[in-house]
């Protein structure tokens, strides 16, 4: 919100947002968290409140420090380069300006690059350095050709043109002045009409300053040099009662403006004295009509807080103790429980790893068999009877199906949900191959021919998408 209306020259004394930013950013994000505090710190300098200002902006370059924001750095060095000009520590201005400076150009930002050479040179000109006014002057002149901020044009022109106004250059202070563009806010062009008449006025040209003079519309606290500079017309002119007029004018615009600064200060220290007068007056009473029971009452008062704080601590530290005490056996008790909880498992991890590598054993042991069977005895699988072979069959796949998982971690189920595509018989093949059977033992057991394994094989091989160069008991066995 401060942000917009600063954009919109539109000042404000307080923002909530800003005070809620303050509060939510915080080191984690020290960009958003600096320009909260900077815009925070404006809104006190909008409502004259300098400590607080320095204390926000003080906070909003400790964030623009840790940050890689070149544009907060510059604006928070631009603000504490106007606080040392307030207190006219003018070397630290300039200090603080020139980095200001340094930020800006870094990002291209002419208007507030051209901002803060004017500002140096300003500090120049209070020192009556000319050349080094003249210097800074022209480099802003050379940034604002790259902008069409009018508002920025003008405020270089006429700076330019009050610098030669200031040698008695009169002829090129209006010249400047005559490049000062119309920005349509009011107090800016007013303030190109009202330098151009005070420069027509020291050229003895008084038509033409009348005519820029009567052009101004908007004064604030340009209204004295305004009115001052009429007086000086009419007074030239010969037309004492006009120059009369503006004499009051001025010294009317002069009283107003420091009327408020004295009404200001003034109710302030009004309320103070009132109330340091009626502070003064109850201490006085109290100590006359009061003092010995005030001094016994204080002391009974202080006598029993201290009592009643040392009871209060005695209490906590007990109360801490025996709550310490209930920790210590609750963890002990804990630590009995899982210990017992442990060891309840490990019996049991045991007895069910003897359990499952006795079943191993006893499936590698049949499995072995079927290899030996296969190999002595191949009729056994060809010969007996359709039932007694699928029976056969069907109790030799599940012991190798059994094994398998257990010795390869679920191999089978793990196999199926990779590779949806593979039938029962796809499975049978995996797990005879990870069981180290032959081509020629499993075509035994399947009933088919040789060649036939191998297509089967082939066929494996193309739904699990394995390339020609990786071999598919390798991939099995790692599987």
């Amino acid at each position: 919100m401060s942000q917009a209306l600063e954009k919109n020259n539109i000042k404000i004394e307080t923002d909530s947002l800003t005070s809620i930013a303050t509060d939510y950013f915080d080191d984690s994000d020290p960009i958003h968290a600096g320009y909260a505090w900077f815009y925070r710190a404006r809104t006190a300098s909008n409502r004259d409140s300098v400590n607080e200002q320095a204390k926000n902006l003080l906070k909003a370059q400790e964030y623009s420090e840790k940050a890689t924001d070149n544009k907060l750095r510059g604006l928070v060095y631009g603000d504490k380069g106007i606080m040392y000009k307030n207190q006219l520590q003018l070397d630290s201005s300039i200090h603080y300006f020139k980095l200001a400076y340094e930020a800006f150009i870094q990002i291209n930002d002419y208007k507030n690059t051209a901002l803060s050479l004017l500002r140096v040179g300003d500090i120049f000109l209070n020192l009556s350095k000319n050349d080094s006014v003249l210097k800074y002057y022209f480099l802003a002149e050379k940034i604002v050709d790259r902008s069409n901020d009018t508002l920025l044009i003008s405020t270089v022109y006429r700076s330019l043109g009050s610098i030669y106004y200031r040698f008695k250059d009169y002829k090129l202070a209006l010249n400047y002045y005559d490049k000062v563009p119309l920005t349509r806010v009011a107090l800016y062009d007013s303030n190109k009409y009202y330098l151009i008449a005070k420069t027509y006025v020291q050229l003895n040209e008084i038509d033409s300053a009348r005519k820029y003079l009567e052009e101004v519309t908007e004064l604030q606290n340009m209204a004295p040099d305004y009115y001052e500079l009429w007086k000086k017309i009419y007074e030239k002119r010969g037309n004492t009662q006009k120059y009369i007029f503006y004499a009051n004018k001025v010294n009317l615009s002069i009283d107003s403006i420091y009327k408020k600064k004295l009404e200001i200060s003034f109710a302030g220290l009004e309320k103070k004295y009132k109330y340091q007068s009626l502070q003064i007056t109850n201490q006085s009473l109290t100590i006359k009509n009061k003092q010995r029971g005030l001094y016994l009452l204080v002391s009974l008062l202080m006598l029993s807080i201290c009592i009643v704080l040392f009871l209060f601590w005695r209490l906590k530290v007990k109360k801490n103790e025996v709550e310490y005490q209930k920790d210590i056996a609750n963890k002990k008790q804990e630590l009995l429980e899982k210990e017992k909880e442990n060891t309840a498992k490990e019996i049991e991890n045991s007895a069910l790893l003897e359990r499952q590598l006795k079943l191993q054993n006893i499936l590698l042991s049949n499995i072995k068999m079927h290899q030996t069977n296969t190999v002595k005895r191949p009729t056994v699988w060809r010969e007996g009877s359709k039932d007694t072979i699928e029976k056969q069959y069907e109790a030799f796949y599940n012991e190798l199906k059994t094994y398998v998982d257990m010795e390869f971690n679920n191999f089978t189920v793990r196999l199926k949900e990779k590779h949806l595509v593979l039938t029962e018989n796809d499975i049978f093949i995996s797990c005879l191959l990870i069981a180290e059977f032959e081509t020629g033992m499993m075509a035994t057991i399947l009933n088919i021919q040789t060649d036939s394994m191998n297509k089967q094989r082939y066929r494996l091989r193309t739904k699990l998408k394995l390339p020609n160069s990786e071999n598919l008991l390798d991939y099995l066995l790692h599987f």
